[in-house]
């Protein structure tokens, strides 16, 4: 009976210890943009930074990200790549163009905040219009092309940041953000615009 207790004792400390390993687990692993405090934002930001991939790390959003970008895209049948949805509306490949072009944009915001470029190097925003020039004569592969090409120099400028640097604040249109807030807008804004391809385009 003695011997019975003790194994049933023993049995319940074992999952105690393993359930509350699983528990630090998830805590370890939860997604980074949670863990920002929100002086490292301002509350314009977050339509793009909500929206944002998950990831635990910022290198780990980005990545998944780019996969999520690389999926969407091929799936885009080429036909569709100069459609638009009415009259006077962006085309499915400008749409795409734009968003690289933001991405430009703000990777030179971020690195500027981050003191890794000067400011007589920093082309600032283009207009709406400018954004979306590139596009004219693309095929969908020539847009994953640029993208990847873009979405490269990207993770590798974060990545080769230090998590200090990544904190740095800086500003974005107007707005006080920390240099690591900026990726989050990038991963945001895709997710954004590949939505609106989703519900009225496709």
């Amino acid at each position: 009976m003695k011997s019975s207790l003790q194994l049933l004792v023993f049995l319940l400390l074992v999952t105690t210890v393993s359930c509350q390993k699983k528990v630090n687990k998830i805590k370890d692993n939860k997604m980074l943009y949670d863990k920002i405090p929100t002086t490292e934002y301002n509350r314009n930001m977050m339509f793009y930074t909500d929206r944002a991939l998950p990831g635990t790390t910022l290198t780990e959003m980005l990545e998944n990200t780019t996969i999520e970008m690389k999926r969407f895209i091929t799936s885009i049948p080429e036909e569709k790549i100069d459609h638009a949805y009415s009259y006077g509306k962006w085309t499915i490949g400008e749409v795409i163009q734009h968003v690289i072009s933001y991405e430009q944009i703000m990777l030179e915001v971020a690195l500027l905040n981050a003191g890794k470029i000067s400011e007589k190097n920093h082309t600032r925003y283009y207009n709406q219009a400018t954004t979306v020039a590139g596009a004219r004569g693309k095929s969908k592969n020539d847009l994953l092309e640029e993208f990847l090409t873009v979405r490269k120099k990207t993770q590798e400028a974060f990545n080769s940041l230090s998590e200090e640097e990544q904190k740095i604040m800086g500003t974005l249109d107007g707005n006080k953000t920390s240099v690591r807030i900026i990726a989050f807008c990038i991963s945001g804004h895709q997710v954004h615009h590949f939505d609106i391809i989703k519900d009225r385009y496709l």
